[in-house]
């Protein structure tokens, strides 16, 4: 199975650094912050560190928990940081190079979040990667990610979880 066939991906708003608040606008998972705060961490929607000020289309406004995964790395090796977010009533968006995994079930987005953090998924996300100088994973070739040994029965999913 595809990952595109099992969640939603969204697509960033570009987000420049320069319209980047702490105080106004709407929460923004940002990929700078992913690498340098966020990395393999869950974190409530409330506690994200910037915001965007400009106007955001409601389309592409979060209002669930999310993977947010950036689609850029300075090597190949350092590709496979993501963050749970947990949505707690604040909304947010993911920004410049990042995609936001979506999915109507709660307890296959955490059992993805676990499973994207394996060793040999990670390898295998890294061979996906294009680039010389910026490695970077198209939205395409991420969505037609083959999810190998995935667990579909939620008595599983719920036991990974929680070890």
């Amino acid at each position: 199975m595809k990952l595109s066939e099992k969640v939603k991906l969204f697509r960033p708003i570009t987000t420049s650094r320069e319209f980047l608040d702490s105080e106004n606008g709407i929460k923004c998972v940002h990929y700078g912050d992913i690498y340098k705060n966020y990395s393999g961490r869950t974190v409530n929607s409330a506690d994200i560190i910037n915001r965007y000020v400009r106007p955001v289309p409601s389309e592409k406004i979060l209002t669930c928990d999310s993977i947010i995964v950036p689609d850029v790395t300075e090597t190949v090796s350092d590709f496979g940081h993501f963050v749970y977010v947990r949505y707690d009533g604040e909304s947010y968006i993911n920004g410049t190079h990042t995609f936001a995994i979506t999915c109507d079930s709660e307890l296959t987005l955490q059992y993805l979040f676990r499973y994207f953090q394996g060793k040999s998924n990670i390898l295998r996300l890294q061979t996906l990667l294009n680039g010389s100088t910026v490695f970077q994973i198209s939205m395409g070739n991420f969505g037609a990610f083959e999810l190998l040994n995935y667990h579909h029965d939620e008595q599983a999913q719920r036991h990974i979880i929680d070890n």
